[in-house]
């Protein structure tokens, strides 16, 4: 008997000894932003040569359920190094996890194991299956990769796929959207009910700054920047008939997006009439600045809002909100030759605005998650507790302790996103001069550069600034003329 006691506390540290264990491991598992800190920093600083390695050893080392990611970041850093066959062949490995996760059917193969983590763990140990406007800009990327390399048919059927991936898009947030409402239904709780209270309450603010990101024409996951690649593919190309009107289509949508741009009208008129463009013009488009990214911010909602009977007054979830970089060039000014009048680019595409837009309207699924994760684990700490309510002082301290402390590091938002997209994306029409170049000069800073045009005719050039202080850098130049 005189052993007992001693014997019984081993016994309940012995038996609870794996929440410490779990939290251990939990605590030391990096997340998103810490492992890919040094791909971040070489990005930023322009020392992309470094950052193409640190973004192979991630697709080789890193998280499996990461792998979409990194190898979207490897196709960036890859075409800014124009290492064009590279980064057609990590994008397309990003396409096919892309197929594999969505299928034919556009409804994601979600696993029961996988559905347990994302509740009782954190979200980022789920597969990462990308956002919209990630998709739109893959393939964006992939149609200018082809045709830097004259590989036009393939060229034009990612300008397909970045169709699709739009009408794609509505259907996939129709069923996940329906897979959140009946999985908070289940839990006894209206989403539609918090939703609408939540943007009177706690997340009012963060709403109110999400919503001034972005005007009230721009289309749910559209990106003006890929509508215009496809009008003027299909412009210049014609290979088929019926291209005409496929450019008609996709100006038409962007004139209502950009109502006052001449040069967008201009096309619009060309198409209309079914006229061949006639003259020779050179498109400059210009990626400046940095996406912006996700970070984490904690919230107090009453379960008040769950539960009239519920004895706890708050629950406590952690939300993504978006962070805007603001360190960028605000433009180009384009000269046929120096001391000529130059022509500054116009904002096409603003990436803010188009990463908000879809924050938005993913508000109600995002919260839906952020909930069921944060009941689920409240309703386990209750049971645990309970479940020991006859056990020693200590034991239940160190399992409150424990289960606390390991329900708290699993609470985490999603801070994963394809981190190397621009701000914004701009462009600027001009007449071809006969001397088969342009000067480009970042707008306010002394940041010039001498761009070497392929064609006397119809020429396309992308241009890459990741800040004020970084070199411009030639991305692509090419002509759509076989």
């Amino acid at each position: 008997m005189i052993f007992s006691r001693p014997l019984g506390l081993i016994s309940n540290l012995i038996k609870y000894s794996f929440v410490f264990v779990v939290f251990f491991n939990s605590a030391c598992i990096s997340n998103h932003y810490e492992r890919s800190e040094k791909f971040s920093f070489f990005w930023k600083i322009g020392r992309f040569d470094e950052a193409v390695l640190e973004a192979e050893r991630l697709v080789e080392s890193g998280p499996r359920t990461d792998r979409m990611l990194y190898r979207l970041e490897e196709g960036t850093v890859k075409r800014i190094e124009r290492d064009f066959e590279g980064s057609i062949k990590a994008f397309q490995v990003a396409g096919d996890y892309y197929d594999g996760i969505f299928g034919i059917h556009l409804k994601p193969e979600i696993s029961i194991s996988e559905e347990l983590i994302s509740t009782v763990g954190s979200v980022e140990w789920k597969t990462y299956k990308s956002r919209v406007y990630e998709r739109v800009m893959l393939r964006l990327y992939q149609a200018l990769n082809f045709l830097e390399v004259k590989e036009y048919g393939k060229a034009r059927a990612e300008i397909f796929k970045t169709r699709q991936a739009v009408e794609d898009a509505r259907e996939i947030w129709k069923n996940e959207f329906e897979f959140s409402r009946k999985k908070m239904h289940s839990q006894s709780i209206d989403l539609q009910k918090i939703v609408n209270k939540s943007k009177k309450n706690e997340f009012a603010s963060e709403i109110e700054k999400i919503n001034q990101l972005f005007p009230s024409n721009l289309p749910d996951f559209v990106n003006p920047a890929a509508l215009y690649l496809d009008a003027l593919y299909f412009l210049h190309q014609k290979t088929v008939s019926g291209d005409f009107e496929k450019a008609l289509y996709s100006l038409r949508q962007l004139l209502a997006i950009h109502p006052q741009n001449t040069w967008i009208r201009e096309d619009y008129e060309r198409s209309k009439k079914k006229m061949s463009p006639t003259g020779s013009f050179t498109y400059v488009f210009f990626e400046t600045g940095r996406v912006p990214v996700r970070r984490e911010k904690r919230f107090d909602l009453p379960l008040v809002f769950f539960s009239p009977m519920s004895r706890i007054p708050f629950l406590g979830i952690t939300f993504p909100t978006l962070k805007t970089n603001e360190n960028f060039l605000s433009g180009l000014d384009v000269y046929e030759k120096k001391n000529s009048t130059p022509v500054r680019t116009q904002l096409l595409a603003d990436m803010d605005a188009i990463v908000a837009k879809e924050f938005e309207k993913d508000f109600p699924i995002e919260l839906a998650k952020a909930i069921s994760g944060a009941v689920t684990k409240a309703g386990l700490q209750y049971l645990g507790t309970d479940a020991i309510r006859s056990e020693s002082d200590l034991t239940r301290v160190i399992s409150g302790v424990g289960m606390g402390t390991l329900a708290r590091s699993t609470t985490t938002a999603d801070g994963r996103s394809w981190t190397t997209l621009p701000k914004q994306i701009q462009f600027v029409k001009i007449s071809t001069p006969p001397s088969q170049r342009l000067i480009l000069c970042g707008v306010g800073t002394n940041l010039e550069i001498i761009v070497p045009l392929e064609s006397l005719h119809t020429n396309f050039v992308w241009v890459r600034s990741i800040s004020t202080y970084s070199p411009l850098r030639i991305v692509s130049v090419f002509s759509l003329e076989s």
